[in-house]
């Protein structure tokens, strides 16, 4: 009989990611991080959808060619409203949706994905930045290795 044997793949990442906490929209927190740090992140021409029903996610993207390194701030939650019936009047004729990109981190609104190698104080100093900005309750860093679904991320 024949031994079977399975190939496991491990990704491996070569990003960090910063979990935010925010009640801004994301077009204005781009805005913002734009003015805090001194980028230029632009919305993507793609979002990540994984299926017609999940919402999509828009990305927004910046790439630093002196320094080599890429931004991401990638969009966790999306709400979609939809209406009931628009034949019948009700006091809930909408009913929203709220959909999350990675499951294990339903609290997180947004995350900043960067490719670039950063040392500890940097990131530290990065942090505390992000948490001054206005509406930020608060952002973290997060080892992509111990998400579940860390393959939604690359791209």
């Amino acid at each position: 009989m024949a031994k079977k044997h399975f190939l496991k793949t491990e990704f491996e990442h070569n990003y960090f990611l910063i979990a935010i906490k925010s009640v801004l929209e994301d077009y204005r927190f781009a805005y913002y991080l734009n003015n805090t740090f001194d980028l230029q992140f632009k919305k993507e021409d793609f979002s990540l959808n994984f299926s017609s029903d999940n919402g999509e996610f828009p990305v927004f993207g910046f790439e630093n060619m002196l320094t080599n390194t890429y931004w991401n701030l990638i969009v966790n939650k999306q709400v979609i409203e939809k209406k009931v019936n628009p034949n019948v009047f009700s006091l809930f004729e909408e009913i929203s949706n709220t959909y999350i990109l990675i499951p294990e981190e339903k609290t997180v609104d947004y995350f900043i994905k960067i490719e670039s190698d950063f040392s500890k104080k940097e990131k530290e100093i990065l942090i505390k930045k992000i948490n001054t900005i206005h509406k930020v309750i608060t952002s973290y860093e997060i080892n992509p290795n111990d998400l579940k679904s860390k393959e939604i991320l690359i791209f």
